[in-house]
């Protein structure tokens, strides 16, 4: 993927963030995209959008009671934006755990690859399991 998954700016309809699988997987890009907006008009390409992203996603993981962690700065944004990529490579929210393994191991990932860009450690802490 080319590292815009999630945040649209100038790709309108193309955003990777409107591809199927990113459809109902997450809410509040509303607030990110405010965030970004702000950003911008403060230091224009400074701060990419995949770092915004993470640390909206590290602060609302905290906000909602789960485990804070570290996040290092410095991730650059895609130049491009690929609907169609996202819409044929990307697991969506619904997908059995089979599925989502043969998508990672078709770009080399391997099970731990899985368990970790895939959240489920903290949605296994959440759920109280």
């Amino acid at each position: 993927m080319s590292g815009r998954e999630l945040v649209e700016l100038e790709y309108g309809d193309d955003s990777e963030k409107l591809a199927f699988p990113n459809r109902d997987s997450a809410r509040g890009f509303e607030v990110v995209d405010t965030i970004k907006t702000a950003v911008e008009n403060a230091c224009s390409g400074i701060v990419s959008c995949a770092d915004i992203l993470t640390i909206a996603t590290r602060d609302s993981v905290l906000l909602s009671g789960g485990p804070n962690w570290k996040v290092f700065l410095g991730r650059r944004d895609g130049l491009v934006a690929n609907q169609t990529g996202a819409n044929s490579n990307l697991a969506g929210p619904t997908e059995t755990i089979q599925y989502i393994l043969t998508k990672f191991t078709n770009v080399g990932l391997d099970l731990i690859d899985v368990v970790s860009l895939s959240g489920f450690v903290t949605s296994i802490k959440f759920n109280g399991s």
